[in-house]
């Protein structure tokens, strides 16, 4: 299905791409296939990516359907935190894509965890005595929900840059628990993250309503009117040279909310280019860690608590700042 649409521009100056990636709320990649395909039109002719936007240019073309993709297994290690039966935890890496896109289809977690459950029989589970057993052949509820869709078993997301604790379901009913865990805030997370400046104050928590950036649309922030209410809890571990390393508690689950949050109130995520400044004279990602996650295990019923224990570039980035211990 082609989806049409034509737009009256509102800024100036800003290159026709980067323009139409952000209004339309699409990757470059996808918008360089647009202009290449001759889906995109300024005057009834196809410019150039880098046509400049003035106001009031009409713009139009079709956004083109995607091609369904095939998901392939890929043999990348993974640092298994948990596992049973029916889900297990990873301790996600910084740069590695959660779930497949268009456009990014190689080297996401999906991808790892496809391979891990096909080399592993598709169900290890927890022996006596803290070792491992393996059971053939897998079960098919097992292969169903990762061949149903391009999100299989995924239930939360992190950001490409952020590392720690993520879950993936083993089957399409635990997917379904997990997910109502989440959705009816019954599942406690707490991250790590080194902030720029110096927090003052010991514990706090930052509220703000999250939207969408009115004008960056690949951007969230904090809205006067309009957006989802949200909540981040904090608090300081330690007080570096410039900077603070602190624990925080989203008590709900927006998009970029912590990063959003932390920003809004004056004190973003080291190496946050998204929502930082002169971000890369920081760090090379964000450095936020998904550090611990505590909930019921959605079927037997018994508390789980999952820790990732926290990556060597935040390790590095304490020890090289000088902290005292609060």
């Amino acid at each position: 299905m082609i989806h049409r649409f034509n737009i009256l521009s509102d800024e100036e100056g800003k290159r026709l791409d980067a323009y139409l990636s952000d209004k339309l709320t699409l990757p470059r990649t996808k918008i360089k296939e647009m202009f290449e395909e001759g889906h995109v039109r300024v005057l009834g002719k196809t410019p150039k990516p880098s046509l400049k936007v003035k106001k009031n240019m009409k713009i139009e073309g079709e956004i083109p359907a995607e091609k369904p993709f095939v998901l392939e297994p890929q043999s990348i290690p993974l640092h298994i935190l948990y596992e049973d039966e029916f889900f297990l935890a990873v301790n996600k890496p910084k740069d590695m894509v959660v779930h497949p896109s268009f456009g990014h289809t190689e080297g996401t977690l999906v991808n790892a965890v496809l391979a891990y459950l096909q080399e592993t029989g598709q169900g290890q589970r927890a022996g006596d005595h803290g070792k491992a057993c393996y059971r053939q052949p897998p079960a098919a509820e097992h292969l169903g929900v990762f061949a149903e869709n391009t999100r299989p078993g995924i239930v939360h997301r992190l950001d490409k840059g952020t590392t720690g604790v993520i879950l993936v379901a083993k089957d399409s009913r635990t997917q379904e628990k997990l997910s109502s865990l989440f959705k009816d805030r019954a599942v406690s997370k707490t991250y790590r993250a080194i902030v720029e400046g110096t927090l003052e104050t010991k514990e706090g928590l930052i509220s703000g309503k999250i939207g969408r950036h009115p004008v960056e649309r690949k951007k969230m922030t904090v809205l006067r009117q309009g957006g989802r209410d949200a909540e981040t809890g904090y608090r300081v571990i330690e007080r570096l040279e410039g900077f603070t390393y602190i624990e925080a508690y989203p008590r709900t689950g927006r998009t970029h909310q912590i990063r959003v949050h932390l920003a809004h109130a004056g004190h973003p995520v080291a190496g946050d280019e998204t929502y930082g400044r002169n971000a890369r004279d920081k760090a090379d990602r964000p450095l936020l860690h998904a550090y611990r996650i505590a909930f019921t295990h959605p079927v037997r019923e018994i508390p789980i608590l999952i820790i990732a224990p926290v990556p060597e570039d935040i390790l590095d980035f304490i020890a090289h700042h000088h902290g005292k211990p609060i």
